[in-house]
């Protein structure tokens, strides 16, 4: 049976990280979901900021201010484009990513990384009201991080969509 071909350009990226998700290494699991959620601040940007050469700029020229994920995280936040939660989150997970992009040796066993993941809310809140010890809770750094980071990729995934439809124009102001 041939299956109907998905008419998105973002399901390829999508399957890739949950792919990734459940078969890489910490580090993979660490650099894939920070890579997505990069990717998709950067369009969610793009989708906001005027269509012109100087936008194209901020992303892609020599020390360009929007070039990490960091400057991504700010600006999106400071535009109102993702929430305070996401963006709380979004900052763990790039810490998390740095932690094992620096350290050979980093693994979500690591105190500082289980405590950023155990850190992470987007999501988790019907999880997190459950008692200490229930079979649901989830506790585990790994575990969190995935199904946060799974969260966070799936509220972003159609942001650059909604967020076009409020797209900044061009104002004229008097000399």
């Amino acid at each position: 049976m041939n299956k109907t071909p998905i008419n998105d350009p973002f399901y390829d990226r999508l399957h890739l990280f949950l792919n990734a998700s459940r078969s890489e290494t910490d580090r993979g699991r660490a650099l894939v979901a920070a890579s997505l959620i990069e990717e998709m601040l950067e369009e969610i940007l793009r989708s906001y900021l005027l269509e012109i050469s100087s936008t194209k700029k901020l992303f892609e020229a020599p020390n360009a201010p929007f070039s990490t994920l960091s400057a991504k995280t700010l600006a999106c936040r400071s535009l109102g484009l993702i929430s305070t939660a996401e963006f709380r989150d979004i900052e763990l997970v790039r810490k998390i990513r740095n932690a094992f992009a620096h350290s050979v040796m980093c693994s979500f066993e690591d105190q500082q990384i289980q405590d950023w993941s155990k850190a992470l809310k987007v999501g988790m809140s019907l999880l997190d009201e459950l008692e200490d010890g229930h079979k649901s809770r989830v506790d585990d750094g790994k575990q969190r991080f995935s199904m946060v980071t799974t969260s966070l990729v799936g509220g972003l995934y159609n942001r650059a969509h909604y967020v076009k439809k409020d797209r900044i124009s061009e104002k004229s102001y008097p000399d």
